[in-house]
């Protein structure tokens, strides 16, 4: 039997496995934080209809915001037409006091533009109690969907749903871009069936929505025709709040509203 006698590595032989294995560490640190930054592939599932605004909510919606019992504020949404372009104007803003005094303030701006049912960019401006962060969001010449806010840069392959609820689209994601922050993030979206919802119009039966993944305790009602008509979310602090529907499209709500004092 022939017998070779193994010889030990070289010096060199050594360096370029710890070479090896250096450059393979941080190209897997390097991967991580680029896929926190970059979402690829975004994609839109068609098996709710993207919705028309002027037809579901023309009269535009209106919520009163609820914090244990109490209004704390108003969450508007409004519609508009200009050069073939849909305007969205979003308006959320809360304040809650104690002893007549105002211990926390919250305040959201956004102008939305869609074209051909699809969000071409979105500016917005947030004050949460002192602290500011602006948002801005586009679909750029390479058709790639770019966005800036809390932390940092984004991009996905294309337009991305944003989280301003009336679209009932943006059940159908995995990738949404979340308004108050700016951040595109992952979503799945639990289907819970159909459930009795009170409002201003009075009780309708709507299926209840719940987000999971990168957007937690957050559930949204949407009825047969895919009108936003509730939504119910938990703080970081555990705080529940609850949009009430004032104006939603629904038939009569503002005349009842109005007639009731609400």
């Amino acid at each position: 039997m022939l017998m070779t006698e193994k010889k030990p590595p070289t010096r060199i032989g050594t360096i370029l496995v710890w070479l090896i294995l250096i450059i393979g560490i941080l190209w897997l640190a390097i991967s991580k934080q680029a896929s926190s930054q970059t979402l690829m592939e975004a994609g839109h599932v068609a098996s709710h209809e993207s919705a028309d605004p002027f037809k579901l909510y023309p009269n535009g919606i209106e919520y009163d915001v609820y914090r244990k019992g109490n209004k704390i504020g108003q969450h508007k949404v409004k519609f508009k037409r200009e050069d073939g372009q849909l305007i969205v104007d979003t308006e959320f803003k809360i304040k809650v006091k104690i002893f007549f005094v105002t211990v926390y303030r919250f305040i959201f701006d956004a102008a939305g533009t869609w074209q051909d049912g699809k969000l071409v960019s979105m500016t917005g401006e947030v004050n949460d109690n002192g602290k500011k962060i602006k948002i801005d969001a586009y679909v750029d010449y390479d058709g790639k969907f770019y966005t800036t806010g809390k932390k940092g840069a984004f991009v996905a392959d294309t337009w991305v749903y944003p989280t301003n609820h009336w679209n009932i689209g943006a059940v159908d994601q995995s990738v949404v871009l979340n308004t108050l922050t700016g951040n595109l993030v992952k979503v799945e979206v639990v289907r819970h069936g159909i459930e009795t919802v009170e409002t201003v119009a009075g009780p309708v039966e709507a299926e209840k929505f719940e987000y999971t993944g990168d957007l937690r305790d957050i559930n949204v009602w949407y009825d047969s025709e895919g009108r936003w008509v509730k939504m119910v979310f938990t703080t970081k602090a555990g705080e529940t709040i609850e949009l009430v529907c004032r104006q939603c499209g629904l038939v009569n709500d503002l005349e009842q509203a109005s007639a009731s004092g609400a």
